[in-house]
């Protein structure tokens, strides 16, 4: 119990400042926590697959996938269970592909999670009869379209894929995965299912990415190949988990919130095309500046205050 109410402050100090955003009705600072809270939705889903020191690009594959599955089965079974359906489905497809990929490594496997994506994208285009080809198709608006109510349930669904982080990072999962990563030869030696924990963790990351797709097609009533198969939705997680901090909860959804301030602020002060320049420049310093991200480096500071005179200092790599 002593470590649970932790994680319950954690829960409410991610969701509180959501909340009190939909409370003000403010349409430019609601959508702005809109696309905040979906972003650290997928990088969340990214950082658990990564825990494993498999490095994805196909992302964006699971977030499509579960824009359409929910768009298509939310007719036929209702909100709820067509929305449950699409996530499996995303989790059904991440079992199928890992089961094939995971045996890859490093720069193998995140070419082949770029290629799968690559090929949804195809296969999404020339089946027009299901899929509505290039012109997409229309689910059906969540929260009845009111843009707070839309926040409040994408803030909710954040937390839930905070709980989901947070439960693979305990005891039952994070040595496993922290020897998978380090040396899986090694951990498949000392008995630890290596390849099952992989597919295990991919599984998990498809259903959450396909839930950040479902909220992200359901905001705006439409989904078009064009928009959720793009380059960003693969980039976008990878960035965001690297600036905020991996292995993780907080990290991403810290990563995401700067993220998505560094572009307002750059688009203000910069504007044009011009802002993009200023935009990446930003983030490859806060990269270099803090590798372990700005999570990480804050951990750091903080254990080095309440570090007693003559206490010998902590090796970086041996940091929990």
């Amino acid at each position: 119990m002593s470590s649970l109410f932790p994680r319950i402050g954690l829960y409410a100090a991610i969701a509180a400042p959501l909340l009190l955003i939909a409370a003000t009705d403010r349409p430019f600072l609601v959508q702005v926590a809109i696309g905040t809270a979906i972003s650290a939705i997928l990088a969340l889903a990214w950082d658990i697959l990564s825990r494993t020191g498999q490095v994805s690009l196909g992302h964006a594959a699971f977030f499509g996938i579960g824009g359409y599955g929910s768009a298509l089965l939310t007719p036929l079974f209702g909100a709820v269970l067509g929305w449950i359906a699409g996530i499996l489905i995303c989790g059904l497809v991440a079992v199928l592909l890992g089961s094939v990929t995971l045996r890859l490594r490093r720069l193998y496997f995140t070419i082949a999670t770029l290629s799968f994506s690559l090929s949804i994208h195809v296969v999404i285009l020339v089946t027009p009869g299901i899929t509505g080809g290039s012109t997409g198709i229309m689910p059906p608006v969540i929260a009845g379209g009111s843009p707070p109510l839309q926040l409040a349930f994408i803030t909710g669904c954040l937390v839930v894929a905070a709980v989901v982080s947070d439960i693979f990072l305990g005891r039952r999962f994070r040595p496993a995965f922290f020897m998978i990563r380090n040396n899986p030869d090694l951990a498949a030696a000392s008995g630890v299912p290596v390849t099952r924990l992989k597919v295990l963790a991919f599984a998990v990351s498809g259903m959450i990415a396909g839930l950040a797709g479902a909220c992200y097609c359901g905001l705006y009533g439409y989904v078009i190949p064009e928009d959720v198969f793009t380059t960003n939705w693969n980039v976008l997680p990878l960035a965001v988990t690297i600036l905020g901090g991996m292995d993780t909860t907080l990290g991403p959804v810290v990563g995401a919130v700067v993220l998505r301030l560094l572009e307002e602020v750059a688009r203000h002060l910069v504007g044009g095309v011009g802002y993009q320049v200023v935009y990446g420049a930003v983030i490859i310093l806060f990269i270099v500046g803090m590798p372990e991200g700005l999570v990480g480096f804050l951990r750091h500071r903080l254990r080095r205050r309440r570090r007693q005179p003559g206490e010998p200092q902590a090796k970086p790599g041996l940091a929990s």
